[in-house]
């Protein structure tokens, strides 16, 4: 099937897919070629490709609208980053950062603020821990677009 994960910046994939994997608000779902057409709010969470080839390439999506017709599969994502672009301790320094604000928040604004900047790097962190169990980098994946 078809695939594409659209953002703001561009295309962070587009080709064939065996399977997609991902989080709607409906829960976890894996989206198989021939699937019965719907909509769905994508919410933020990996997002795993597994192509045709049997390598898999995983990103770190932050919401979107999810979109499966009979010519394919069609996420729009507020933002997604390729595994690739994910480096650990830099995401666990942003997370630590998210938390202490959180903590010292004054007013509800504040406080929602700080628990987006956490969810967002507890989606990231997440993505490259999956990354470092399934061996880190591997020459066989794509790399992202510059």
């Amino acid at each position: 099937m078809q695939f594409e994960l659209l953002t703001l910046t561009g295309a962070k994939f587009s080709g064939e897919a065996a399977q997609v994997n991902l989080v709607t608000a409906d829960g976890a779902m894996g989206i198989l070629p021939n699937h019965e057409p719907f909509k769905a709010i994508a919410m933020p969470g990996p997002v795993t490709v597994k192509r045709k080839d049997g390598h898999s390439v995983t990103f770190a999506m932050f919401g979107g609208l999810l979109e499966v017709r009979k010519e394919g599969v069609r996420l729009l994502a507020d933002e997604a980053e390729h595994e690739d672009e994910l480096i650990r301790n830099e995401i666990e320094l942003a997370l630590k950062q998210a938390e202490t604000l959180k903590a010292a928040a004054k007013d509800k604004r504040e406080l929602s603020r700080a628990q987006e900047l956490v969810d967002r790097e507890t989606v990231r962190l997440g993505v490259a821990r999956m990354r470092r169990r399934d061996g880190g980098a591997r020459p066989d994946r794509p790399q992202p677009p510059q």
